[in-house]
Formats: C-alpha cells, sequence, structure tokens
C-alpha cells in the first residue's frame, strides 16, 4: 500500500475493507498525509468485496486437506 499511495491521482478515495492493518494508525497517517480520502466496507459484507468469496473457498480447502494456506497455495499454484 506504501508503494501504490504516490502514484494515485491526487485526492483519491481508497475504499478499503476492515482489515487490521488497514485501520492502523500508520496506515491512516500515510493515506492522509498522501492527500487520499478512505471509505471502509461495511463489516461482515463479503458482497461488497468479492475476493473474500475465494478466501472462504481457500480456507474450505485448507481444513479439509490440514495443510497451511501457504503449502496449500504452493501446492496448487495459486
Amino acid at each position: 500500500m506504501y508503494d501504490l499511495l504516490p502514484k494515485l491521482p491526487p485526492k483519491s478515495v481508497l475504499i478499503l475493507d476492515n482489515a487490521t492493518f488497514h485501520k492502523g494508525k500508520a496506515m491512516q497517517k500515510a493515506i492522509a498525509e498522501a492527500g487520499h480520502i478512505v471509505l471502509y466496507l461495511p463489516p461482515y459484507s463479503p458482497d461488497f468485496n468479492p475476493i473474500e468469496h475465494k478466501w472462504a473457498q481457500a480456507k474450505a480447502i485448507r481444513r479439509k486437506k490440514r495443510c497451511s494456506i501457504e503449502q496449500l497455495f504452493q501446492d496448487n499454484k495459486i
């Protein structure tokens, strides 16, 4: 994210999920100092963040195979 901020057009609106690292003070400060605006998705709204459906699928496969998420990605070239 820190590499992306200077490359964005001025006063860009960033739409982020509620991941802890998106809401940290350092991240909020970096975004504000870069002159951008943040809008957060409502909590527990995977329909607004389609990648969450794929994460749910990956986690279900990981549980079934009893492996780490890293191992799952490596085995499946994800």
